[in-house]
Parts: C-alpha cells; sequence; structure tokens
C-alpha cells in the first residue's frame, strides 16, 4: 500500500501540515524537523504527489538529469544533451539538478537510490540520458514509482515517454554510404551486446548491407565497451582475422577514434588503406585527423522533444514514444574505392 502523507504524520506524532511544509522546504519549520521528516519519508518509501503539489503552487520547478556513470572514458553524449536540455527546461520554467550514476549498476532486488533522491530534492520528474533502459534498476523503480519521466533508450509505461534517435536506419545510413563508396569486405565495432541501441544499429547495418547483396558474417564483427581503448582492440583483431577488410563502422565515436590511432601504429592510413565511420556525431569528431564520418544523433531535436514530453506528463498526459531519424556527417575519414580492387 501507498505511504500518504498521514501516514508519514501518525508515525511521527506530527500534524499533517507540518509533514507538509517539512516535505516542501517552507519556512518556519525546525531543520532538526525536516531532517526528520525526510529521514521517515525514505524509510516509509513515501513519494510526493507531483500533480497535487502542482494543484497548490508547490511544485519545486526541479527536474532530475540523469547520466551513466563509466569505469572507463566519460561518455561524450552528456556534453552534447545537458546543455540543451537544460535551455529546453528553462524555457517551461524548470531547472535541471545532474546526477552521475554508476552504469551497469546493481542489477540485484535492491533497486536504486531513486526514491530518495526524489524525496530529498523534491524532483518533479526526470530525464534519463542514454544507456539506461529497462534492464537497470534506475529505470525499473521510475517505473515503479510512477515519476514523470522520459528516456532515450526503451522504456515506456503510463507516466514514462522515450525519444530515440533511430538507430536502426543509422545502422542502414552507415552500410549504404560505406557499400556506395565500394566497400564489400567491411568490420563491425559494436558496443555492449546487451543494449537495445546496439542491436538496433548492427540489425540495421546488416540490412543496409544486404540491400546491395552483401552479407555481413559474425566473423567479421567485434565487440567494445564503447571506449577508446576497447575501439582500439577490436580494431587491431579485426585487422588480423578479416582477410581484405577495407572499412571499419563501429557503433560510436569513441572507438572508432580508438580504431584510427590502433591503424596508424599498424602504419595502415585512415582513410587510403582502410576507411573508418563512427556513430553519435559528438562534436569532436571534426578535430581528429582525418576529421571523422559520422552517423549524428539529431540532439538538438532530440533535446527539445524530450522535455516537451516531460512537460506533457506532467500535465496528465500518458507516455509514448517519438523517434528522430539520424544524419550522416561526411568527412575525410572514408575513401571512395573501385569495386575490384
Amino acid at each position: 500500500m501507498k505511504t500518504t502523507i498521514k501516514d508519514l504524520a501518525r508515525e511521527l506524532g506530527l500534524a499533517v501540515s507540518t509533514v507538509s511544509r517539512a516535505l516542501n522546504g517552507s519556512y518556519g519549520v525546525h531543520p532538526e524537523t525536516i531532517e526528520r521528516v525526510r529521514q521517515k519519508a525514505m524509510e516509509l518509501g513515501y513519494i510526493p504527489n507531483m500533480g497535487a503539489q502542482q494543484l497548490v503552487g508547490k511544485s519545486s520547478k526541479l527536474i532530475g538529469v540523469f547520466i551513466p556513470e563509466f569505469e572507463f572514458e566519460a561518455t561524450p553524449e552528456f556534453m552534447e544533451f545537458f546543455p540543451l536540455l537544460h535551455q529546453a527546461l528553462r524555457s517551461f520554467g524548470k531547472d535541471a539538478i545532474l546526477f552521475s550514476i554508476p552504469y551497469p549498476g546493481d542489477t540485484g532486488k535492491t533497486g536504486s537510490r531513486l526514491n530518495e533522491w526524489i524525496v530529498m530534492r523534491n524532483l518533479e520528474g526526470c530525464l534519463f540520458l542514454p544507456p539506461f533502459s529497462t534492464n537497470h534498476p534506475l529505470i525499473r523503480d521510475a517505473l515503479e514509482l510512477n515519476i514523470p519521466c522520459v528516456n532515450f533508450a526503451d522504456a515506456l509505461g503510463p507516466r514514462c515517454s522515450i525519444v530515440n534517435s533511430d538507430d536502426r536506419e543509422g545502422g542502414r545510413m552507415a552500410a549504404r554510404y560505406l557499400a556506395e563508396k565500394g566497400h564489400r569486405t567491411i568490420g563491425y565495432i559494436n558496443g555492449p551486446g546487451h543494449l537495445h541501441i546496439c542491436r538496433e544499429r548492427y540489425a540495421g547495418f546488416c540490412e543496409g548491407l544486404a540491400e546491395f547483396g552483401i552479407a555481413h558474417s559474425p566473423d567479421q564483427a567485434a565487440e567494445g565497451d564503447f571506449s577508446g581503448t576497447s575501439g582500439g582492440k577490436a580494431a587491431h583483431m579485426l585487422q588480423s582475422t578479416v582477410d581484405g577488410m577495407t572499412a571499419v563502422f563501429c557503433a560510436n565515436d569513441l572507438m572508432a577514434m580508438g580504431a584510427m590511432s590502433a591503424f596508424a601504429q599498424e602504419e595502415r592510413r585512415v582513410p587510403q588503406d582502410l576507411s573508418v565511420i563512427g556513430y553519435d556525431g559528438t562534436f569532436f569528431t571534426a578535430y581528429v585527423y582525418p576529421p571523422l564520418t559520422t552517423i549524428r544523433h539529431p540532439y538538438e531535436r532530440l533535446s527539445t522533444k524530450a522535455v516537451e514530453l516531460l512537460m506533457e506528463l506532467l500535465n496528465g498526459g500518458t507516455g509514448r514514444r517519438v523517434v528522430i531519424p539520424p544524419a550522416i556527417m561526411e568527412r575525410m575519414s572514408v575513401s571512395q574505392r573501385e569495386l575490384g580492387m
């Protein structure tokens, strides 16, 4: 049974009005009382009624933005998304508070601290950056708590919306581009295979090659972990095992740059000897040498739409999914090859 504010008041021996004011950080409540109330709220799993708070003019205006925390290189998508999300939130009179969360995190039954953060920060809603998806405790708790939230992966619920860059189409775009440039033996460096975005990008890549009558063998694929180091190791392995390989498609930009570095160490030139294409379109890919051709997420449209979907939920809407196509950024890391070479 859901804990109510009356339950908190009864447990603490306080008036309902005092508990309400303590939870909302109102003036006139002793700090020790506020701390007692918040601790009891966390203990009992109390979640504020967001809609009721807004009706009485007590909304916090705070939106939690959750980014993944890896043991290796930080995901560069945060640098693309957060300023745009914050700008869009401000246009609706909201502000953002940032949470850096270990990924993949605890996959057992202990869940996350989302309940605690919602209570302590009085969050109205949440935005979950990639790659948080339904297999992460944070998202599972968000769906169970029924807090208005938007993610960029695969979690959909009554109070949870999705906005996606079309990863499957992005994979197709990369395959078509390489095939049109004359490449027929193409290595693929994927991210963690359990992630939805990785499965979609590789499936689209295989479909795009099939349009040109090219079958992609699993032996031509390697798996990384999205880090540049893993991209370099995977590139070295593919270079050793895939005969006649002329190009490599990587499931993110960091792995693509790791691959380029590995090829340089082996004195293989990009793009003269091997072409490389990345995925994500992060801003710094224009400043490597050669500048990286990549499939770019429409960060501006994704951020704006994510905030619009969250506002829908905060105003009583139901969770839904919106898919936005990516675009290819053609630079200098892919060469034209004559068929038969």
